[in-house]
């Protein structure tokens, strides 16, 4: 019986303390996170942009040879 005990004890602290952290305060607000302030929303549009154009600029190499070799053995 009671090596049940410690099991059920912390099984029990654990859904308390998810309850207490995380579903309470996603009940309060009804959402999971705050909304992003406008300056981190324009930072991520910019640096969507940079990581497009970084995108279109890279091309794979066409020749086989300009690859990196690769040893068998």
């Amino acid at each position: 019986m009671t090596g049940v005990l410690f099991p059920l004890a912390a099984t029990v602290l654990a859904a308390a303390l998810t309850w207490w952290c995380c579903i309470r305060p996603m009940a309060r607000t009804r959402t999971c996170h705050a909304t992003p302030a406008p300056g981190l929303k324009e930072e991520l549009r910019v640096a969507r942009e940079e990581l497009q154009r970084l995108h279109d600029e890279t091309t794979p190499p066409t020749d086989s040879t300009d690859r990196p070799e690769t040893l068998n053995r």
